[in-house]
């Protein structure tokens, strides 16, 4: 039996739509945060702001997705609607700086032009998303497939319902109308270093943990966009980095004392049964120890009324009662340890142990 192809974009945003499964949309944001965060870092130049912009994208998404789902055919892939609605959202959140700032740089670009093929990235990066934005949309579509998310032809033809061959020539159209774009702004290249350049460094990875709050407040706000409870849904959604950084730092705290707690309840588990180990020898020889010193006990007293206990005698007597005291205080200080290695409360991870003040006994 051959391996399960995985889902399409287009299953997993039906199974939302139609079931409200945050398993398959999770799924999604999973597969395009990095794509998403990448494409709004080009534009608002700012890791925080491009979080924002990419919970704005999967936010949009999931109010639309039963709209969207309907446009799409059973094997189509969402990279290219999620490119273009993040370029939306980067210019809703930042449009009058970004203007200013592409101004100022095509500005800079035309006083003085590159003149090597390739491009360089600090470049390109900030009129990129501009460019490919000019692209209509089976153009754009097909060349964030095959340089963006480094899809083979076959899977772009797939994504797209068109041939092989027909996927080529749009990528091949669309990275053309590109490159002449770039030109006009004082980027001179040629469509292979083109391509390069894009591929190896248009989609950097998303901070750890953004897809988890991606999907945790997207899904929250499709939910709630629904009921009458909308603002509280906006509230949520708006949390500042401030807010969220507070939060994860909190759950980690919480994990991290989980852990130990359950590294100590461990640890002193084996000491108290490190402790009844050495209690049961102890036991035996303070049994044994009691009934030599009563033996001798009765020795002494008939030494007394005989006058006949010699000094080795006397001095052996001494010994084992020296003995039988210490084997005794060490089996009050195991009792001891016993009672403060005392069971804990239960909780749904298991038993835990108390210990205070515990000291090392040496039998």
């Amino acid at each position: 039996m051959g391996d399960m192809q995985p889902k399409s974009d287009a299953q997993l945003l039906r199974e939302y739509a139609e079931s409200g499964s945050e398993s398959a949309f999770t799924e999604l944001v999973t597969r395009h945060t990095d794509l998403v965060y990448s494409a709004a870092l080009r534009q608002v130049l700012s890791s925080d702001l491009a979080c924002d912009v990419a919970q704005n994208v999967f936010t949009s998404l999931a109010r639309g997705a039963r709209t969207l789902a309907g446009k799409l055919n059973p094997d189509a892939s969402l990279a290219g609607w999620l490119c273009r609605c993040t370029r939306n959202q980067a210019l809703n959140l930042r449009r009058d700086d970004f203007r200013r700032h592409s101004r100022e740089r095509q500005a800079m670009e035309n006083l003085h032009p590159s003149p090597e093929t390739a491009p360089e990235w600090d470049r390109l990066c900030p009129i990129l998303d501009e460019a490919i934005s000019g692209l209509n949309e089976a153009d754009h579509d097909a060349l964030v497939l095959r340089y963006f998310k480094n899809q083979d032809l076959c899977s772009v033809g797939l994504a797209l319902g068109v041939s092989d061959d027909t996927a080529q020539k749009r990528v091949a159209r669309a990275l053309e109308k590109l490159r002449e774009y770039l030109a006009h702004h004082g980027i001179t290249t040629t469509g292979a270093a083109l391509a390069l350049a894009i591929s190896a460094n248009a989609v950097q990875a998303a901070p750890v943990g953004l897809a988890v709050t991606i999907s945790t407040a997207a899904v929250l706000a499709g939910t709630t966009f629904a009921t009458t409870t909308t603002a509280t849904a906006i509230k949520t959604i708006a949390m500042t980095t401030l807010q969220k950084t507070i939060i994860t730092a909190a759950l980690a705290t919480a994990v991290g004392t989980g852990i130990f707690e359950a590294h100590q309840a461990s640890q002193l588990r084996d000491q108290l049964q490190t402790l009844q180990k050495q209690q049961a020898p102890l036991t035996e020889q303070l049994a044994q120890l009691q009934a030599e010193n009563k033996q001798l006990s009765n020795l002494v007293a008939q030494a007394k009324d005989q006058k006949s206990l010699s000094q080795a005698q006397f001095n052996e007597l001494l010994k084992l009662r020296g003995q039988t005291g210490q084997t005794r205080t060490a089996l009050q200080e195991l009792a001891k340890l016993k009672k403060q290695c005392r069971p804990a409360k239960r909780d749904n991870t298991g038993l835990s142990y108390q210990c205070h003040g515990a000291r090392n006994v040496h039998g």
